[in-house]
């Protein structure tokens, strides 16, 4: 457990920090594994001490720089393709300068060229890939004639050429197959963003109406469930309101039915700049809707409610070049202690058709039912709308 946590605070608690501290590590391991052969040869007298130790140093700086980029990224701004760049780059760069300073066994060193890139390819895209691909090779070939130059008796010439060959030649075809390789990643990121994206719409209309953008009934129905366990357990007062529009069906009737779907999305506006932040308000059907007041006694709900009644009445609606002026009926009830929310929404609706009955535009309020009372769903007349 000891070790873990120690791991764990090395690489990061931010799993994509984690991802880049482990390809840092495997790195640390690859570097380990050339700096070894490097120093075998330098024991057995076939490369040169001094260099190696510059190139050792160097790439020990290198990599205790590139560990603190990657932990300190988010703050220096650093995106995690641009460190891959600097990383691979200074791969490169040291690679290149051991192969200057390996004796016999230098060919080898190439294959670490391949490495780097291969690596490369998980985490950039195919132009920076091959971009670092002709670094490799534009570097490679600069450092061979270097050293031709400056120590001729030491590199010849025929076998440079050959080093350079077939590493130009196994770096150009490594860098393409990576870089188609990095294609396949971004297209298969990017189908991935557009099934997460279809699949998050998908759940929005599953529990949003698409033309008022409230909750719809089936999520209004999974939040009186919770509500219910909610107040088995804790208690506490709940109201719920049925709100109708007042002549709904006139107004479609003389205006049309994008005038209804024009007041039916303002009445949702509007309902967001009154209703408090932890009441729903739910299309439940037609031009109807349900209200949920958690936690609210009878007379604050009232309050709400008329508050929501008043605002809808001075709210103006347009139909092309004519106004007109809508208005609710609502029935409010507070739920009685252990009161099922269907038996609740059955007594607003009765209430709701009281409203109506009076004269439309206003709130009809009922209280808990007495203890007792027969709490089943209670049926209630239609009524004009």
């Amino acid at each position: 457990m000891h070790l873990a946590a120690e791991i764990q605070g090395f690489a990061g608690d931010d799993p994509k920090m984690a991802r880049l501290v482990s390809y840092w590590g495997v790195t640390v391991l690859l570097y380990l594994l050339c700096l070894g052969i490097l120093w075998i040869e330098v024991y057995s007298d076939v490369a040169p001490q001094q260099p190696a130790i510059w190139l050792t140093a160097l790439a020990f700086a290198g990599h205790g720089l590139f560990y603190l980029l990657i932990r300190k990224s988010k703050q220096l701004g650093l995106a995690p393709a641009q460190l891959s760049v600097y990383q691979g780059r200074f791969a490169i760069i040291v690679t290149v300068l051991g192969y200057t300073i390996v004796g016999p066994m230098r060919g080898a060193t190439l294959v670490v060229l391949l490495v780097i890139l291969v690596f490369c390819a998980f985490t950039l895209e195919a132009q920076k890939t091959r971009s670092l691909s002709v670094f490799a090779v534009v570097l490679l070939g600069a450092a061979m004639i270097g050293m031709r130059i400056a120590n001729p008796e030491r590199f010849e010439t025929k076998l440079e050429i050959m080093h350079f060959v077939l590493i130009g030649t196994m770096v150009v075809v490594v860098g393409f197959l990576t870089g188609r390789m990095s294609d396949l990643r971004s297209a298969l990121k990017l189908q991935k963003q557009e099934l997460a994206d279809a699949l998050a719409r998908i759940q929005e209309l599953a529990v949003r109406d698409d033309l008022t953008l409230l909750p719809n009934r089936r999520y209004m129905n999974d939040l009186l469930a919770a509500e219910e366990r909610r107040r088995a357990a804790a208690g506490g007062p709940t109201c719920l309101a049925l709100l109708d529009i007042d002549w709904f069906k006139r107004i479609n009737d003389t205006y049309g039915h994008a005038a209804g779907d024009h007041v039916l999305r303002r009445f949702a506006e509007e309902s967001r700049t009154v209703l408090r932040p932890h009441d729903v308000l739910a299309r439940w059907g037609g031009e109807e809707f349900l209200l949920l007041l958690p936690g609210t006694a009878r007379a604050d709900a009232e309050l709400v409610l008329e508050r929501f009644r008043e605002r809808v009445q001075q709210l103006p609606c347009m139909h092309e070049e004519q106004t007109f002026s809508v208005t609710m009926s609502a029935g409010l009830i507070e739920l009685g202690t252990t009161e099922a929310c269907s038996s609740g929404i059955s007594r607003a609706d009765a209430l709701l058709y009281r409203a109506k009955s009076e004269g439309r535009n206003r709130v009809v309020v009922s209280g808990p039912p007495a203890a007792g009372t027969h709490q089943a769903g209670l049926a209630t007349p239609a009524f004009a709308k």
